[in-house]
């Protein structure tokens, strides 16, 4: 009953604090299915600037800056005490109850050329968190400046490579994820710049109660600081375009159209001579097209966070 009573007073708390975040920092987002600052409020942390890559592919992106101290102390997390420096957007509000539909996720990230790895200290530009804040999938930047996958739902956690340190900076990179929720029976897929480089099978979650976030936050700060005998760690700057949504994937790298259903065949015996029949057209019919109930069906299910 106490375990019960307490995990209902940690959810409450923080459904509570990512909602007065969210009115005191963009009130504009608080609606359901957008997102917010998530434990940052510094003016550096975060801005809508012109692409970095220059003019013609974008024209606003996302920027996200961390220096030392960027911590957080909130009843949902003290960041200082855990050893967290973050500037990150959280999707909100988090669900109430476990997820088990089917999801796509489709966003883009820069590195630029001066973007500075942290290692031994973790940065992880992506995650996906269950409903105690407890990463299950991160996208961070591994000792050799790769970008790797974590998959922290095994006990054990594993690392699947994304992208290569030599193509990692001075690039947009495109991710698509197509995502079910389960404890047992989901998958979780990446695609980077058009190629798949992911395809589990498996358990994606533990109480499935899933949410996105994503910028910058680095973890495990006094590694970095006992190896360069330093206090501070260096200032960090990546880039995103806002992140896409879908609960069908249409449009979306990855995405397979369901094949056309087989129209029924004339059930005429072996033995019947079929003559063709002379018809005169009095009137003209719009074309059927096979995918019209696909694409009526995802028409308006996107959303950016």
């Amino acid at each position: 009953m106490m375990a019960a009573s307490n995990n209902l007073l940690h959810r409450s708390i923080l459904a509570l604090g990512m909602t007065v975040l969210c009115l005191s920092l963009q009130p504009s987002l608080c609606q359901a299915g957008n997102a917010t600052r998530f434990l940052n409020s510094t003016e550096w942390g975060y801005q809508e600037v012109d692409d970095p890559a220059g003019p013609g592919q974008h024209e606003k992106v996302q920027r996200f800056e961390v220096r030392p101290g960027d911590c957080a102390i909130e009843r949902i997390s003290n960041d200082c005490k855990r050893e967290l420096e973050r500037s990150e957007i959280a999707e909100g509000p988090v669900p109430e109850r476990a997820l088990a539909e089917e999801q796509w996720y489709l966003w883009q990230i820069f590195f630029p050329e001066d973007y500075t790895n942290v290692y031994p200290a973790r940065s992880i530009h992506g995650q996906f968190l269950d409903h105690r804040v407890e990463p299950v999938w991160t996208f961070e930047v591994g000792s050799t400046g790769v970008l790797w996958l974590g998959n922290r739902v095994e006990q054990e956690p594993n690392y699947i490579s994304l992208i290569d340190e030599d193509l990692l900076l001075g690039h947009w990179h495109e991710i698509s994820i197509n995502v079910k929720w389960s404890r047992d029976d989901g998958f979780f897929r990446v695609w980077v710049n058009g190629e798949q480089r992911v395809d589990h099978r498996g358990s994606t979650c533990s109480s499935c109660k899933v949410f996105f976030s994503y910028g910058i936050l680095r973890s495990e700060l006094s590694r970095f600081r006992s190896q360069f005998n330093t206090e501070k760690l260096p200032v960090q700057v990546v880039y995103f375009t806002r992140p896409e949504k879908s609960a069908s994937g249409i449009g979306f790298p990855g995405y397979v159209p369901p094949a056309p259903k087989e129209q029924p065949r004339d059930s005429a015996s072996d033995n019947e001579t079929i003559e063709p029949a002379v018809t005169v057209e009095t009137s003209v019919l719009p074309a059927t097209d096979p995918l019209a109930v696909e694409k009526d069906r995802g028409e308006g299910d996107d959303e950016r966070l």
